[in-house]
């Protein structure tokens, strides 16, 4: 048996009644499991309300839909198994995971401990939510936490040590996120000075196939070219930001599988504000177009071109 332990707000919204005194203070078998007890907050977001979990034992946390509320402790199960599929736990054992686990219940009482944990993981994903994340792009953004207290590294590392993963995975992908910014800095660095700039989204975005957030946007316009020293071209005065502004702008989405309005309508704009003339959408299949077409139908930017 696993228990579930809600904090105020969430037991209140799962009227879940509060524990006799006796039975609060009774001594509770461990469960059999290698993660342990769970803490669960309810984060407000939209368009779904979310819950946070985080394990007691490796501090790692992951999310899920919080209705409908009265499944919530049978859904847990299914929801924790297809997040460790995703962070690279065995199939096996994290089925294992979840049969050592059930069943489940739902209680009251998180350590102290874990408050301070829940409360940052639920600042980020309502962050992240709030800036058109979905549910799988939250989790693995929860899967990236580095956690420096009580002691420094990944709880996602401490997850698959546990549970016959590759625990260096983790790092493995920070630094290949590290090599990558380097390559897309020195592919825009080299077009400085031209009048067509060429950004590749898998450079700029790598493991990002679907483009839903407008701080995407912001982050694909930061791999324009940077030098101080560039005023920008002839029919610019001004600078922003150290960034060489072109006049035409090609963005090549190969290896994106879709995009949505919201960050088709803060890439338009940013350009707009940037003062590029023509931007080009290359290997742009049908999804990502549509969302740039419905967008721009509605308020013309920048000419676009495909």
């Amino acid at each position: 048996m696993t228990t579930l332990r809600l904090n105020p707000a969430l037991a209140k919204a799962c009227h879940l009644p509060e524990q006799p005194r006796e039975a609060a203070m009774a001594p509770t078998p461990p469960p059999a499991n290698a993660l342990g007890d769970w803490a669960l907050a309810l984060a407000h977001t939209r368009p779904q309300k979310l819950v946070i979990a985080v394990s007691s034992v490796t501090r790692w946390a992951f999310a899920l839909p919080y209705a409908p509320r009265p499944t919530l402790h049978s859904r847990f199960g299914p929801a924790l198994l297809q997040a460790l599929l995703a962070l690279g736990v065995p199939p096996d054992r994290a089925r294992a995971e979840i049969d050592h686990s059930e069943p489940w219940r739902l209680g009251r009482g998180i350590d102290r401990s874990l408050v301070g944990h829940l409360t940052q993981y639920r600042h980020s994903v309502s962050w992240a939510a709030g800036e058109g994340l979905g549910l799988g792009a939250i989790n693995a953004r929860l899967s990236d936490h580095l956690m420096m207290k009580p002691h420094t590294g990944y709880p996602a590392a401490d997850v698959l040590r546990l549970l016959g993963g590759n625990p260096d995975l983790v790092a493995q992908r920070q630094q290949e996120r590290g090599a990558l910014w380097r390559a897309a800095y020195d592919h825009a660095q080299a077009q400085i000075g031209r009048e067509e700039v060429h950004i590749p989204v898998a450079l700029a975005l790598p493991d990002q196939p679907r483009l839903e957030a407008a701080h995407q946007a912001s982050i694909l316009l930061m791999r324009l070219p940077h030098d101080d020293g560039v005023s920008g071209p002839p029919h610019r005065t001004d600078n922003p930001g150290g960034r060489w502004i072109p006049r035409t702008l090609l963005i090549d989405f190969a290896d994106v599988d879709s995009a949505t309005p919201a960050f088709a309508r803060a890439l338009l704009d940013e350009v707009a504000t940037l003062g590029v003339s023509s931007l080009h959408l290359a290997n742009a299949v049908p999804a990502v177009l549509e969302a740039f077409e419905d967008v721009a139908g509605r308020d013309p930017g920048p000419t676009t071109g495909h």
